[in-house]
């Protein structure tokens, strides 16, 4: 064992800088708890995830619009709009889309765990390039801020427009009230 583990060692030697020039490579501390490893392993590796609340009046919800349109297109991020995400896979019928289908029929509201289910699918459809999600519409309630970073992914920040049009909070993700509008 004491051979592999030389080798190894001799071997990243020479791995680890054609790594860190020709690829995307980062080191990692493992010389510190698992928590914080890991924690540092999902701040590289995991999506970012950008939950944006509108306020109360129309001028809040003109600023959301704003900063979704800045954040997509300064800074590359891809706008997860619930209610078009459901009509897309409705309309393409997928499976997804005809059980969605089947519980507004059936007026029934659609459980966090089929929405969570949906962005799942896009957020890790395997496109290396896209890594950065605003969600706007979802979530709405504690039990489904936990079902998404529980099923999917962590969410990293909530912006809220609030108050004047200039004023934005930006929380971090420690949610733990039953409405996430009572955050603010």
């Amino acid at each position: 064992m004491s051979q592999k583990i030389k080798s190894f060692y001799h071997s990243a030697k020479e791995l680890l800088p054609f790594l860190e020039k020709s690829t995307n490579f980062v080191t990692i501390n493992t010389d510190q708890s698992l928590d914080k490893t890991m924690e540092d392993v999902y701040d590289q590796v995991e999506p970012t995830i950008i939950h944006i609340r509108p306020g109360a009046t129309q001028a809040t919800e003109t600023l959301k619009r704003e900063i979704t349109e800045k954040l997509s297109k300064d800074h590359g991020f891809m706008d997860l709009d619930i209610g078009s995400l459901i009509r897309d896979e409705n309309e393409r019928k997928t499976q997804i889309g005809r059980d969605m289908l089947k519980m507004v029929q059936s007026n029934k509201v659609i459980p966090a765990s089929m929405i969570v289910r949906m962005l799942k699918k896009i957020i890790y459809n395997g496109q290396p390039l896209c890594n950065k999600f605003i969600l706007s519409s979802f979530p709405d309630m504690i039990e489904q801020a936990k079902e998404f970073e529980n099923s999917c992914s962590r969410i990293k920040a909530i912006i809220y427009s609030s108050g004047g049009s200039d004023t934005i909070e930006i929380k971090n993700n420690n949610l733990s009230l039953h409405n996430l509008d009572s955050l603010f």
